[in-house]
């Protein structure tokens, strides 16, 4: 592989890292099958660019009641 390959990959790798990051209140949310899985998905993918806003999703997902 060439150093242009090399870094394609590196950036989708990085790409792949920064959204799973991104997403992690949301996948916390469904994980623990939280009753506002779907309304935290939708403030985390719209909002959760805000850093307050990812937090308070994240402490959102783990502190939120669970589906019975």
């Amino acid at each position: 592989m060439d150093e242009t390959q090399i870094m394609i990959v590196l950036a989708a790798v990085a790409a792949i890292i920064g959204i799973v990051i991104y997403l992690i209140p949301s996948i916390i949310a469904f994980r623990r099958d939280a009753a506002s899985r779907w309304v935290i998905f939708l403030v985390n993918v719209f909002l959760g660019w805000t850093l307050l806003i990812w937090l308070v999703t994240l402490i959102w997902a783990c502190e939120g009641r669970r589906k019975n």
